[in-house]
């Protein structure tokens, strides 16, 4: 047998000591992350704050947001607080937010109302997307590139599209019970003055019936000129923009809703009605004006005219007028941008979503009655607009929409003529003081003229003269001055 000297077995310990040491430090490694994640922390779940706009407040938001971030929770690792607004409240309480600095993270924006999106972008309110898109292409592909860049102001995208419809034309909704009654030939009503016959019959045989209410906007400012208020006439090669109240136009207008009010056809307090819905769901007017006329929409108008049956006549060709009518954009003082455009491609590309937030809880709040087709529960407890939460054409059809109706909605928007200054913006900053003196003017004045109230010979001189006296003067030529500089920008002028 081989005898073992103390310096050879030292040697042998020292060996194996070392074997055992890397074998360890071997296991120790394939175990731990690697050094590229070693340093990495679990990400801990954010809230995401987010207001928008309702009509009327819904008393079931919780359980309806708890089930919205039981679903997006897993997925983005986050989940959303849901702040609705009165619509007719929005515009003062988001200034009140933006101008205190908080930090929300999304909120519903437009062209119009409280939405003030130009006015916000350029005083800095909202983040700049265009880095954070390219995380998000599943977003960034859910739109035509035409809508993305409806949203752009100095060449940059501020706001994701509430995609709907963005193609627009004028006319009547009209009851259909008094067409089938009267036996009313649709057909022959092809201008605004072609629905007084219609007006005259109800007026006459309908007691309790209002022929038509919320009138006011019936100005044709979007097919006889080229903005509202002020604007350039359609077709002008010139571009020349001029005060519409001033035009022959506009008085032959509010001559004949004067005549209209004084015969009975108009509500006698349009000058001063703030609950338009209110008064349609009634269902005691007869008639209404809209300046849309979707595919599919007079299904939607059915519970809004105290389920009654419309009828839509159009008598304007679509226009396409973009998508600055609804948008969600993400606050600048967001703590969590990127989770809170995460939150948008979801809302905008997953239907369940979409319509989760649109109408809520299935069996509670809606009762699906075919395919991809819902019938909303009455006095459920939740309520909100699917164009305000997001893309509707991945959103349900209501009971009585056709199949295509989204379809038919996308070939509208593609296909609808473009204006002539598709792209234009007007930034308001250097006149915003005579903006909000001929804001006040057209308050006091316009609607009252607009919907017949008073006598157009006492007050239409009245309301020009107090447009001069607020600045519409300089404020023309200031919109003339940007308008020229970016028509020749684009070698329009």
């Amino acid at each position: 047998m081989k005898k073992w000297s103390f310096a050879m077995i030292r040697t042998i310990m020292l060996c194996l000591a070392v074997m055992l040491a890397a074998t360890a430090c071997t296991q120790e490694n394939s175990s731990s992350p690697s050094p590229a994640s070693s340093t990495k922390v679990e990400e801990k779940p954010v809230e995401l704050t987010w207001y928008y706009i309702v009509y009327e407040m819904p008393t079931d938001l919780p359980a309806v947001q708890n089930a919205v971030n039981a679903y997006i929770q897993p997925k983005i690792n986050a989940t959303v607080k849901l702040m609705p607004i009165i619509e007719s409240a929005y515009g003062q309480k988001m200034n009140t937010m933006l101008a205190a600095g908080e930090s929300f993270d999304l909120a519903w924006t437009a062209r119009w109302g409280g939405g003030d999106y130009t006015n916000r972008v350029l005083k800095g309110a909202y983040l700049d997307l265009d880095t954070l898109l390219e995380k998000t292409p599943k977003l960034k592909a859910a739109m035509p590139e035409l809508a993305w860049t409806d949203t752009m102001l100095a060449g940059k995208i501020w706001a994701v599209p509430n995609y709907q419809v963005a193609a627009k034309a004028e006319g009547f909704i009209i009851q259909k019970r008094f067409i089938d009654k009267y036996k009313i030939d649709v057909s022959k009503i092809k201008t605004q003055a072609d629905i007084e016959p219609v007006l005259e019959i109800i007026k006459a045989n309908e007691p309790g019936i209002i022929p038509i209410a919320g009138s006011t906007n019936m100005f044709d400012y979007g097919k006889l000129w080229g903005f509202a208020r002020e604007g350039f006439r359609v077709n002008d090669p010139n571009y020349k923009i001029v005060n519409t109240v001033e035009s022959p136009e506009y008085k032959s207008f509010i001559e004949r809703q004067r005549r209209w009010y004084e015969k009975g056809y108009i509500y006698t307090d349009d000058a001063t009605l703030t609950t338009l819905p209110d008064l349609r769901k009634t269902g005691k007017v007869a008639v209404g004006w809209d300046t849309v006329m979707k595919p599919g929409g007079e299904v939607e108008e059915f519970a809004k005219f105290g389920n009654n049956e419309v009828v839509y006549v159009r008598i304007s060709e679509p226009e396409f007028t973009g998508v600055l009518d609804t948008m969600t954009a993400i606050n600048r003082k967001s703590k969590h941008p990127e989770k809170a455009l995460q939150l948008l491609e979801l809302v905008n590309t997953d239907p369940a979503l979409m319509n989760m937030l649109s109408y809520g809880i299935e069996g509670k709040h809606y009762q699906v009655v075919g395919q991809n087709t819902i019938k909303k529960i009455e006095k459920s407890g939740y309520s909100a607009e699917a164009w305000v939460m997001g893309n509707s054409l991945i959103s349900y059809l209501k009971e009585g929409q056709a199949p295509d109706t989204w379809t038919k909605t996308q070939e509208l928007n593609m296909s609808a003529k473009r204006p002539p200054v598709f792209g234009y913006k007007f930034n308001n900053e250097p006149v915003k003081t005579e903006m909000a003196n001929l804001t006040a003017v057209t308050q006091e004045f316009a609607k009252a003229l607009q919907s017949g109230s008073v006598d157009p010979n006492v007050y239409l001189p009245k309301y020009i003269e107090a447009q001069k006296n607020a600045g519409i003067d300089k404020f023309i030529a200031e919109q003339q001055k940007q308008l020229d500089t970016w028509l020749k920008a684009q070698s329009l002028k």
